[in-house]
C-alpha cells in the first residue's frame, strides 16, 4: 500500500508548531512533531512573513531531515481574531418544483454566500448553512433537505468573514519558503474538532480556547456552528500583570503563574498564609505573597470571562447549551480555572484535551491543552482528504538544495485525559510532558541523574543552611531573577 505522508502547521501567538502524520489507507499515524518559539505573530496573525517563515522552515527542515521526506505543502489554520460574523438569507426559485433537491443543489447556493462580500477588501472565509425553508416547510436541517422537492429553496447562512489582510500575512509566510497552503480551516473550528464530543454538539455547548494572545468561543448547536468570537485577551495578559503588579521580568512570571498560580484565591488552603521571596543581585528582594498572586490572575480572569459570558448571551443560545462549557487551550492549564468558569457562569465545566481518531504515543505535547487546534486541524485535514503527498527519500540532496528563503511579495470519544470541574480542581497535572516546560523546571529539571547523584550531598547541605536561615522561614518557594547565578 502506498505510503503518504501530510504535514500540519500551527503559527500560533506563542508557539509555532509542525506536525507530520503518515497515512496508509484509513490508518494515520503521527511520524514527527516540531515546535518553537513564533516570531513576527500577534494575536495569531502574522505581521512579519519574513520572521514567520524563518521559524516554520526550521521546523519543516528539522521533519524532513528526520523522516527523509520533501514537503511541499501544508494544512494550516486561519486566525480567529479579525473575523465578524453576520446572518445571510439567499433565496432560489427552481425551474423544475417537482424535482428532488440534491446536494449539488444546496451547495451551489452555500458557493454564492461565499462571494456575499460587503466591500472589495473583505474575504468571506467560512460559510456554514443554519437551516432551509423549502415552500411551507421551515428550519430544515441541510440533510433533511435533500430528496424534498417545492418550487423555493430559502437558505440561512452564518457567514464568517474578515479583512483580507486576516490571512494575507499567513499566506506570505508559506509562499517565501515555496510551500503550497493545501487546506486551511478556522483555528476555533479545528480546536472543536478535537475536544467536543457528537452528543456536546448535538445538545448545545460553549467551546472556550483559553490561549496565550487569544480566546476563542465557538457555539455548536444541534450539530451546527451558530456562533464564534476571538477575544484578544489570554494567558500572556495573566503573565504582564503579574509581571508589572510584582515587578519582575515576563519569563519568571510566567513560571510563577505556571508552578504557583491559581483563578480562585478562596480555594489556596494553607498556601494562602505562604509568600514566595524573589532574591536578586540587580534590585531589592521582592516577596509576593501567593494569595496576593492568586488575585491578581483572578482579575484578569474576571475581565476574560465576563467578556465571553457576555458574547454568550449576545448570540441568543445562552438557553440553550444543555452541555454547557468546554474549555481548554493552555492557558487551561491554570489551577482551578475550571471551578472558576463554573462559578462565574453557571453552566457545568469541563476541561478537555485533544481527543483525535489516531494515537498521540510518543508524542504527550500533542495530548496537551495548548495542542486542541493542531490535533483539529490533523482531523480535519485527514477527514477531507487533503494535503496528502507521496513520501520519497531526499539522499544526496540538502534540504537547502530543496528550498530557499526569499523575501515575501507581500471528535465523538471521550477519553481519560478530560476532566470535569464537578468534584473540583484539586491538583494541577504535574507532567513536565503535558505541562509544558516552565523556567524553574527548565533549570532544575533537565540534569541527568549521574550530575544529580553527585550533586545530592551538596545540595542537601545547602537545605540544612536554607532552614538555619529563619529569612526564609514560611516561604513556599525560592526564585531568582535571570541574570542571577544559583
Amino acid at each position: 500500500m502506498e505510503e503518504k505522508f501530510i504535514t500540519i502547521v500551527d503559527i500560533g501567538s506563542y508557539r509555532t508548531a509542525a506536525c507530520t502524520a503518515k497515512i496508509e489507507g484509513r490508518n494515520i499515524d503521527i511520524a514527527a512533531y516540531k515546535e518553537a518559539p513564533s516570531d513576527g505573530v500577534r494575536h495569531g496573525r502574522v505581521f512579519n512573513p519574513l520572521r514567520a517563515s524563518t521559524v516554520v522552515k526550521s521546523l519543516l527542515t528539522d521533519i524532513e531531515r528526520q523522516l527523509g521526506i520533501k514537503i511541499s505543502k501544508v494544512v494550516t489554520g486561519i486566525p480567529g481574531y479579525g473575523i465578524n460574523t453576520r446572518s445571510i438569507t439567499l433565496k432560489n426559485d427552481r425551474t423544475s418544483p417537482d424535482d428532488f433537491i440534491t446536494s449539488d443543489e444546496l451547495n451551489s447556493m452555500t458557493e454564492l454566500a461565499y462571494s456575499r462580500t460587503e466591500d472589495e477588501n473583505e474575504r468571506v472565509y467560512c460559510v456554514i448553512p443554519q437551516s432551509y425553508r423549502i415552500g411551507d416547510a421551515m428550519e430544515i436541517p441541510y440533510d433533511d433537505a435533500i430528496g424534498m422537492s417545492g418550487p423555493s429553496i430559502e437558505g440561512k447562512y452564518r457567514i464568517f468573514a474578515g479583512n483580507k489582510a486576516v490571512f494575507d500575512s499567513n499566506e506570505k509566510t508559506f509562499k517565501a519558503i515555496d510551500i503550497e497552503i493545501a487546506g486551511k480551516y478556522l483555528y476555533p473550528m479545528a480546536s472543536a474538532e478535537s475536544t467536543l464530543l457528537g452528543q456536546e454538539k448535538q445538545n448545545g455547548v460553549a467551546l472556550i480556547e483559553f490561549g496565550g494572545n487569544t480566546t476563542n468561543l465557538v457555539i455548536y448547536y444541534k450539530n451546527i456552528i451558530r456562533y464564534m468570537y476571538t477575544l484578544p485577551f489570554g494567558g500572556k495578559n495573566i503573565t504582564d500583570d503579574i509581571a508589572n503588579e510584582c515587578k519582575i521580568t515576563t519569563s519568571l512570571a510566567e513560571s510563577i503563574k505556571r508552578d504557583f498560580g491559581s483563578a480562585m484565591p478562596e480555594k489556596l488552603s494553607i498556601n494562602a498564609e505562604k509568600s514566595l521571596q524573589i532574591k536578586s543581585r540587580s534590585q531589592r528582594d521582592i516577596e509576593i505573597p501567593i494569595k496576593y498572586l492568586s488575585e491578581i490572575i483572578e482579575a484578569r480572569c474576571k475581565e476574560i470571562f465576563d467578556a465571553l459570558l457576555y458574547k454568550i448571551e449576545e448570540s441568543g443560545y445562552a438557553d440553550l447549551l444543555s452541555s454547557g462549557i468546554v474549555l481548554t487551550g493552555g492557558s487551561a492549564n491554570l489551577l482551578n480555572i475550571s471551578d472558576y468558569l463554573k462559578t462565574a457562569s453557571g453552566y457545568s465545566v469541563r476541561r478537555a484535551m485533544p481527543v483525535g481518531k489516531f494515537s498521540y504515543t510518543g508524542f504527550p505535547k500533542l495530548s496537551d491543552f495548548s495542542s486542541s487546534a493542531i490535533s483539529g486541524l490533523l482531523a480535519l485535514a485527514w477527514e477531507d482528504c487533503i494535503g496528502f503527498e507521496d513520501s520519497y527519500n531526499t539522499a544526496g540532496t540538502t534540504v537547502e538544495d530543496i528550498r530557499t528563503v526569499r523575501e515575501p511579495d507581500t471528535a465523538d470519544n471521550a477519553g481519560s485525559n478530560e476532566e470535569t470541574c464537578e468534584n473540583g480542581e484539586t491538583a494541577r497535572n504535574d507532567s513536565s510532558e503535558n505541562s509544558g516546560t516552565t523556567w524553574i523546571k527548565g533549570l532544575f529539571g533537565g540534569m541527568k541523574k549521574d550530575k544529580v547523584d553527585k550533586k545530592k550531598d551538596k545540595g542537601d547541605k545547602k537545605k540544612e543552611d536554607r532552614k538555619k536561615d529563619n529569612r526564609f522561614s514560611g516561604f513556599s518557594g525560592i526564585l531568582f531573577e535571570d541574570d542571577d547565578n544559583i
